[in-house]
């Protein structure tokens, strides 16, 4: 298995081993959370923390701008070929489970020369670069939704499956495991797996603004940890305490505050959106302008056309614009909250399912 998408890997570990427990799953994936900068990627330790063997591969990314940036991304893409070439034939792998992106391309890449089955998933409505190359080598293409196939146009390879989704998403905890009693609205403040730090620095301007009204959960990635609890000291003390930032949120307590949450608000990834559509709730979208094929504006234009979610784009994005559109959303939460709920009976819950009997079929190949 790899890929860089790490929560609807693990919704399909979690179907794999529960369905398959005599299989091995060696998971390849990059051990940085940013390319370039040393902090560890959050995929091993969730993989390694499920009791699975996870190997580092160093590779760069396909870029479409130019730039000095770019041209050494580039460079290392022959390093990231050299190493699955002997990561493959090392482990020898019935088929490769493939979650997309650009650590995920050399190795789809050497699986198609050795002829070893690949099936892949592709979880936004707009795929990338490296996603569209995948798919081209692979022997099966699963998506999230109908119009990617638009896409890629690879028809006859490919099935909707829907986005794999964590059990413990699906079915969150009754336990509050936060130190703190929620009798206040929530915000829930989410930046993708590595945090965003130019929405957490708007977030830190804003909070002596909403902690008189909100308790804020605050995902802020390991980049900006210690920067978090640096604002939350120089806080009042009635403030401190309603203000709880992570550098990561574990799946009990991420469940619980998705769940429990007035308002989301954060980066529009296609695994969040799924979850929070699926979870009824109300989002503030703020699409990362740089993704690929712009694929965060649509997936966050998938709440706002069911009603459920508003978008405040980056450029346009201060403390003050922040609270305004928070504040605003808030008002209108019981109008969209049953937009919001309407949504959710639509989302599909067992795509994690779905998916793996595609993986089953391929193994396992029906005579015909």
């Amino acid at each position: 298995m790899t890929g860089g998408h790490i929560t609807p890997a693990m919704a399909t570990i979690e179907e794999l081993l529960a369905r398959f427990p005599d299989w091995e799953i060696v998971f390849i994936g990059r051990s940085q959370a940013i390319e370039g900068q040393r902090a560890q990627a959050e995929e091993q330790r969730l993989i390694t923390g499920m009791g699975l063997r996870f190997v580092p591969l160093v590779t760069g990314r396909l870029k479409r701008e130019g730039g000095i940036g770019a041209l050494f991304s580039l460079l290392k893409f022959p390093v990231g070929l050299v190493q699955s070439v002997a990561i493959v034939t090392r482990e020898r792998p019935s088929m490769i489970i493939s979650f997309g992106g650009y650590v995920a391309l050399p190795v789809v890449l050497v699986a198609w020369v050795l002829r070893i089955p690949v099936v892949t998933h592709e979880q936004t409505t707009r795929p990338g670069l490296a996603n569209r190359i995948i798919s081209r080598f692979a022997t099966r293409v699963c998506i999230s939704f109908p119009e990617s196939n638009k896409e890629l146009g690879l028809a006859g390879k490919v099935e909707v499956t829907g986005l794999p989704l964590r059990q413990q998403v699906l079915h969150p905890p009754k336990k509050n495991p936060f130190p703190v009693t929620l009798s206040r609205p929530l915000l829930l403040f989410l930046g993708g797996s590595t945090g965003s730090v130019s929405v957490n620095e708007k977030v830190y301007e804003a909070l002596p603004n909403l902690l008189t009204r909100y308790t804020i959960i605050h995902q802020v990635g390991k980049i900006s940890a210690q920067a978090a609890l640096t604002k939350r000291d120089v806080l009042p003390d009635d403030m401190q305490k309603h203000y709880l930032p992570y550098p990561y949120l574990s799946s009990e307590e991420y469940s619980y505050a998705l769940h429990h949450a007035s308002l989301i608000v954060g980066r529009s990834g296609a695994n969040t959106v799924t979850e929070i559509a699926i979870a009824g709730k109300v989002a503030v979208c703020i699409p990362l302008p740089w993704s690929a094929n712009n694929e965060q504006y649509y997936n966050a234009k998938f709440l706002k056309d069911a009603g459920s979610g508003v978008i405040l784009e980056q450029k346009n994005l201060t403390a003050v614009s922040l609270v305004d559109v928070i504040n605003r959303t808030i008002s209108e939460l019981k109008t969209r909250e049953a937009s919001a709920r309407e949504l959710s009976k639509k989302i599909p819950r067992d795509c994690a399912a779905r998916f793996v009997n595609v993986i089953a079929k391929e193994i396992f190949p029906q005579p015909s």
